[in-house]
């Protein structure tokens, strides 16, 4: 074999491990390459598993005994709670039969035992022969126990002794007197019909009479069946009380005594006898006949002041609901008290 031949061959055999080498590398990158897809494949497989599994976590029965507990407990919680309001309602029977119709769970206990011993002492505000505890127990008929007892309960809530409490109430149910006081040609603002009137004493320079305004603006509201009467009073200490009056008065003969009064009170303190003229301006009268007026007007003043004196007033404001004196503190809920039990009669 010559040299060339030799060459020839030996070219022949690098050039098919060339090829060779060339077909082998390319077949690891084909199988380097290829497993790549194979992991995409396999989450593509995994992930319907999953699903089946999810299925039945969600479809077990299992979640049905869960809903059946959360069942279960409200039902044996139930039983609980009621003994617990029983003990509640148990024991307010036991306060209602000691003092029927009455709120004394504030009171101290010695505060309950003089209400008791006072429910006990008095007879019944209806005259009849048992005592004011026995009556609300059993006497339906009589509309004014329940009153009678309320305001006591009040008094003792009030921080008052059981002495200070036999005495109040002696005042008022027992030892009271109806007066007949004359209050025709008064000023009254209500129905003239209505059943129960409020009549009230006052002075428009005495401070305790401006507090009890809006108080008695309150009851007219809360009660239709009662008509406010207002007496003119004037305290000697209150050198213009009497003129004040007789201007108020005189605006009233041209229909306007309300208001002038309103005006009065709001302005208490800083009033002068020549505001009076400005008012009357203001709520458009007649200035020439409200000052002849008020000259004419003073004797009224007077005769209101003398009906005063004769019921022997120990001050302003004072108060009759029809012809029972007020007693007690100057307040809604006693005013309140005193016309509910005129309207329970």
């Amino acid at each position: 074999m010559n040299r060339i031949t030799k060459r020839l061959m030996f070219r022949s055999v690098l050039a098919t491990w060339t090829v060779a080498g060339l077909l082998s590398w390319g077949a690891q990158a084909w199988a380097q390459a290829a497993p790549a897809p194979a992991p995409a494949a396999k989450p593509t497989v995994a992930a319907p598993a999953p699903a089946p599994a999810a299925k039945p976590t969600v479809a077990a029965p299992a979640a049905k005994p869960a809903v059946a507990p959360s069942t279960t407990p409200p039902a044996a919680a139930k039983p609980g709670p009621k003994p617990a309001a029983a003990a509640p309602s148990a024991s307010k029977p036991a306060g209602d039969a000691e003092f029927p119709g009455l709120n004394a769970d504030e009171l101290m206990p010695s505060a309950k035992d003089g209400l008791r011993r006072l429910l006990q002492k008095f007879q019944s505000p209806c005259g009849k022969p048992h005592s004011l505890l026995t009556s609300l127990k059993t006497d339906a008929t009589c509309k004014i126990s329940p009153v009678a007892a309320r305001w006591m309960v009040k008094l003792f809530t009030d921080g008052f002794l059981e002495s200070e409490v036999e005495e109040r109430y002696t005042k008022r149910f027992v030892s009271s007197k109806c007066v007949q006081i004359d209050t025709s040609g008064a000023q009254a603002l209500g129905d003239a019909a209505a059943p129960i009137s409020l009549i009230e004493f006052s002075d428009f320079e005495c401070p305790h009479c401006r507090m009890a305004e809006p108080i008695v603006k309150q009851v007219l509201k809360e009660f239709k069946n009662v008509r406010w009467v207002f007496m003119n009073f004037p305290l000697q200490m209150h050198v213009n009380a009497p003129t004040f009056a007789a201007a108020a008065l005189a605006a009233g003969k041209q229909g306007k005594f309300w208001q002038f009064h309103d005006k009065l009170f709001e302005n208490q303190g800083t009033v002068r006898q020549a505001d009076l003229i400005l008012y009357a301006q203001e709520l458009g009268l007649d200035v020439r006949r409200f000052q002849a007026d008020i000259e004419a007007m003073r004797s009224r003043v007077a005769r209101e002041r003398a009906i005063g004196e004769k019921l022997d007033l120990g001050g302003t404001p004072t108060f009759y609901v029809n012809c029972r004196k007020v007693e007690g503190p100057l307040s809604l809920d006693n005013l309140r008290s005193y016309i509910e039990a005129e309207a329970a009669k």
